[in-house]
Formats: C-alpha cells, sequence, structure tokens
C-alpha cells in the first residue's frame, strides 16, 4: 500500500494521476486538515507533523509514503528519509523539464512562503534553470481557495485568474507558469483558459507518478492489490468527504478521522 499526505486536499491531484499510473495498487491519503496550511509555519513544526503522520501511514501498512505537498517535501523530506526506513516521494515545482525543453522562455513559478525560501527549491534552480529567468509568484490564499472549492464559483474564478495574470504583466506571451503547489493543480484548467495559448501552464503530477512507479519497481513493492483508496483526515470527516467527492468525482468515500500524537 501507497500512503500519502499532504495538508489539505492538493495531494488529490497526485492520487488522481495515480489512479491512472498504479489503478491495482492500494492507497491511503491523509489529510492534514486540522493544521492547513502549512505555507507559513516553522519548518521545526513542519519536520515533526510529517513524521507524526508517516507514523500513522506506515502504522497501517503503507510501504512508500508520497509528500504531496511541496511545503512538506521541502521542510521535511529530508529528515523523515533518515528517520524512517521506508522510501519516500516528494514534490517540488518541475522548474528542471520547464527549463530543459524551451530554456529561452521564462518562468514563473507559483508557490508558497516556504516552498520559495527552502533550499530544495533554490538549489533546483540554480542547477536546472540556467539562464533561464525564472520570476516567483507567491499567492498563499490561492491554497486556500482550492481547499474551499472557491474556484468553481465565476467570481472567485476570474479573481484568481486576474491575479496571476497582474502578477506576470501585460508582456507575458511565451511564459511557461510552474505550479508549485498540488493544490493549484486543480486551477490548471481555470488558468489555461483565463491565461490564453500565449502562456504554457505546468504541474507536478505527471514526474512525480512516473517517480513512485520508478521507486516501486526498484523497491520490490507490490502494486497489484486490490484498488483500494482509504482516506483519513485529522479535520471534518464530512467535510473531506465532500472535497473527495467534488474534486474526484468519487461516490460517497469513506473517510475515518485520525488524530496525531
Amino acid at each position: 500500500m501507497i500512503g500519502i499526505f499532504d495538508s489539505g486536499v492538493g495531494g488529490l491531484s497526485l492520487l488522481r494521476e495515480l489512479d491512472h499510473s498504479l489503478p491495482e495498487a492500494d492507497f491511503l491519503y491523509l489529510s492534514d486538515s486540522a493544521c492547513f496550511p502549512y505555507g507559513t509555519r516553522p519548518p521545526e513544526w513542519i519536520k515533526d507533523r510529517a513524521a507524526a503522520i508517516t507514523r500513522v501511514l506506515t502504522g497501517r501498512g503503507c510501504s512508500l509514503v508520497v509528500a504531496a505537498c511541496n511545503t512538506a517535501t521541502v521542510a521535511a523530506i529530508e529528515h523523515l528519509r533518515k528517520k524512517f526506513p521506508v522510501p519516500f516521494v516528494g514534490i517540488v515545482p518541475p522548474v528542471k523539464p520547464a527549463a530543459a525543453t524551451s530554456p529561452e522562455k521564462p518562468l514563473a513559478v507559483l508557490m508558497t512562503e516556504n516552498t520559495a525560501e527552502g533550499s530544495k527549491y533554490t538549489d533546483l534552480v540554480k542547477t536546472y534553470a540556467g539562464d533561464s529567468v525564472v520570476a516567483e509568484v507567491r499567492l498563499p490564499l490561492l491554497a486556500e481557495v482550492v481547499e474551499e472549492l472557491g474556484f468553481t464559483d465565476p467570481v472567485q474564478a476570474e479573481r484568481v485568474v486576474a491575479e496571476v495574470r497582474s502578477r506576470l504583466g501585460k508582456s507575458r506571451s511565451g511564459w511557461r507558469l510552474v505550479l508549485g503547489c498540488t493544490h493549484y493543480v486543480f486551477l490548471r484548467p481555470l488558468l489555461e483558459r483565463g491565461l490564453g495559448p500565449e502562456v504554457e501552464v505546468l504541474d507536478p503530477c505527471s514526474a512525480v507518478a512516473a517517480q513512485v512507479v520508478r521507486v516501486c519497481e526498484s523497491r520490490g513493492i507490490t502494486v497489484i492489490e486490490g484498488g483500494a483508496r482509504r482516506y483519513l483526515t485529522t479535520g471534518d470527516p464530512e467535510r473531506f468527504a465532500w472535497q473527495v467527492s467534488e474534486l474526484l468525482g468519487v461516490q460517497r468515500p469513506q473517510v475515518e478521522k485520525v488524530e496525531l500524537a
């Protein structure tokens, strides 16, 4: 079984991708809704919280854990790898493939505060961006919009697009917009329509799903199981069931509330 965790619903975008890559694998998703968002929390707090979540996931039989949260990846994944024997896969903004395929095009990375300030992100830019122009767009409230499913409201949707459009500026033709938070992946269709064909929108989910498959193969992790999808939350299970149903189209998902030490 593969464990996935996030501060909220963002990681469901990765679970959706993994549904296609590993349809017969069992997945256990934990949403730390009680402590959403992680974006501005201290790194030490995130390390401790991620370790507590990992104990729950591994205690229930997960043999691989995906930190489907950019903030948790930046702050905690190296700590988790030292602390637990299971393999981990994290998420970082797809700067590397974006810069490699079209180095002449400027990049705008939409991200949270902790992702922008973390060493993983800065190392990523230094190593792979080369001479590409990289602009940071910090809009922490976007994750809240997704968490509340506010982007389904036409008025809020237009505000989201207008805010991103204003940050890119009038001369945005040729820009590549990199989504640096799994919550933002649910905004991709909205952003593509609102920004137009002159801006290419990129998200990390397909690359991360491919990495999960590679790790499973290299570590001999079973992916031919019953195809179960189970959900845990530290928040309100009825609310999270509603979010899962709306975002993934799952009818009456079974959600269990868990308490973390």
